[in-house]
C-alpha cells in the first residue's frame, strides 16, 4: 500500500483552497462543486499531486493512505444515519471539501440513484437497527470483503474512505490481486463470465426510503432505477472474477453476491477466497486519513464493533471515483450529471 503524510504547511494550504471552493458553494452533492474543484485540484501540493497521479498511472499497488488530515471540532457528533436534510451545509464540509479536491486527481466522483438517494459523498456510521446487517450501516457482524458493487455495469475505479471518528479502532479489512497465489488452472476459470452476480442489499428502495426523502418530481426515475435492480435480482448479470492483462489482471468479487455457474467454477472461487482470507490484512483508519482503494485491484470489509449510538461511533465520509465519466452517459440525465440511474 503506498502511504503519504501531510504537515502542518500542506493543512494551511489546502485550507486557502477548501475557502475558494466553498466562496458560494456549500454542497458537495453539486455538480457546479466538482467542476470548479476539478480546477483547484490542480493547485493542491505538488508533492501530494505527484504522489496521487503516480498511484492512478502507474497502479504500484490496490491501496493509497493518505494521513495528516487535520479534522476540526466542528464536525459535531455522529450522525444516527446518512441522510442528509435538504439546504443544511454539512458541518464537515471542509474536510469534505478536501477530500473531493484529492478525489479529482483520480478521476470523477459521482453517485447511484438507488444508494444512499443518489448522494455523491456517503456517511458511513452505525444505524440501531442494522447491527447484523451485511451492510455498511452495521456493526456487531463482519463486513465481508468484496469489490465494490461488483454487479453494477459502471462500478467505480476506485472507492474512497474518510476517517472523521473511530474511537474503538474498528479495522477496514483489505487485500490486493498482487498478493494472491492463484493457480494457472484456477486463473483460467476466473477469467470466464461464470459468475452470476446480484446487486448489495444496499441498493433496495426500502434501504433508501426514496419515497419520503426525494422530490416527487425525482420519483418516476426513482422508481425505475430500482425496477431495474429488481430485475438484476431475478436475472443477475454474469462476470468474469479476473479480466484485464493476464500475467497481472484485475479483480472484481463478491462472494456473498456471487453464485458460480459450474462446478469447476465454485471450485475456483472457493480457492481464491481462502487465498484472500489468508492474505487479508487489518487497515487501522484514525481521524484525518483518506483510503483511497484500487476497485480493479483491491477488495476492502470490515472487522465488527459495538456502536454505542450515543454520537461518539465510527464515521467515515465515502466517495466512489470513476476514471471515465462518459462510459456511464445512457445512464445519466446529462452530461454534467454524475447520478447513475
Amino acid at each position: 500500500m503506498e502511504k503519504y503524510h501531510l504537515d502542518a504547511r500542506a493543512n494551511a494550504d489546502i485550507d486557502e483552497l477548501v475557502r475558494e471552493l466553498t466562496r458560494d458553494l456549500s454542497s458537495v452533492h453539486e455538480a457546479a462543486f466538482h467542476r470548479r474543484a476539478a480546477v483547484l485540484a490542480h493547485e493542491l501540493p505538488r508533492e501530494l499531486r505527484k504522489a496521487l497521479v503516480g498511484f492512478r498511472l502507474t497502479e504500484p499497488s490496490g491501496g493509497f493512505l493518505l494521513s495528516g488530515i487535520r479534522i476540526g471540532e466542528e464536525i459535531g457528533p455522529t450522525p444516527a444515519d446518512w441522510h442528509q436534510p435538504a439546504g443544511v451545509v454539512s458541518p464537515a464540509l471542509r474536510e469534505e471539501s478536501f477530500f473531493v479536491l484529492c478525489a479529482q486527481l483520480l478521476g470523477d466522483p459521482f453517485g447511484y440513484a438507488t444508494l444512499q438517494n443518489g448522494l455523491m459523498m456517503h456517511d458511513i456510521v452505525p444505524i440501531q437497527g442494522h447491527e447484523k446487517e451485511q451492510i455498511s450501516s452495521g456493526s456487531e457482524e463482519t463486513l465481508e470483503w468484496h469489490t465494490e458493487e461488483a454487479f453494477h455495469p459502471h462500478r467505480a475505479d476506485y472507492t474512497a474512505l474518510m476517517c472523521l471518528r473511530n474511537p474503538y479502532g474498528a479495522p477496514t479489512t483489505y487485500a490486493e490481486i498482487s498478493d494472491l497465489d492463484i493457480t494457472e488452472a484456477d486463473r483460467a476459470t476466473l477469467r470466464q463470465p461464470l459468475f452470476a452476480t446480484r446487486p448489495s442489499g444496499s441498493h433496495s428502495a426500502e434501504r433508501n426510503a426514496y419515497t419520503t426523502h426525494l422530490p416527487k418530481s425525482r420519483h418516476a426515475l426513482a422508481k425505475e432505477s430500482f425496477d431495474r435492480i429488481e430485475e438484476q435480482h431475478r436475472n443477475p448479470p454474469t462476470v468474469s472474477v479476473l479480466f484485464g492483462d493476464e500475467a497481472d489482471p484485475y479483480l472484481c468479487v463478491d462472494p456473498d453476491c456471487m453464485t458460480p455457474l459450474t462446478e469447476e467454477a465454485a471450485g475456483a472461487l472457493e480457492r481464491l477466497c481462502a487465498e484472500i482470507n489468508r492474505k487479508l490484512q487489518d487497515v487501522n483508519l484514525t481521524p484525518g486519513d483518506i483510503l483511497f482503494l484500487d476497485n480493479n485491484s483491491a477488495i476492502h470489509g470490515r472487522r465488527p464493533f459495538k456502536a454505542r449510538f450515543d454520537g461518539s461511533d465510527r464515521w467515515l465520509k465515502r466517495m466512489n471515483i470513476t476514471r471515465d465519466l462518459r462510459r456511464s452517459r445512457s445512464r445519466r440525465l446529462s452530461a454534467d450529471d454524475r447520478v447513475v440511474r
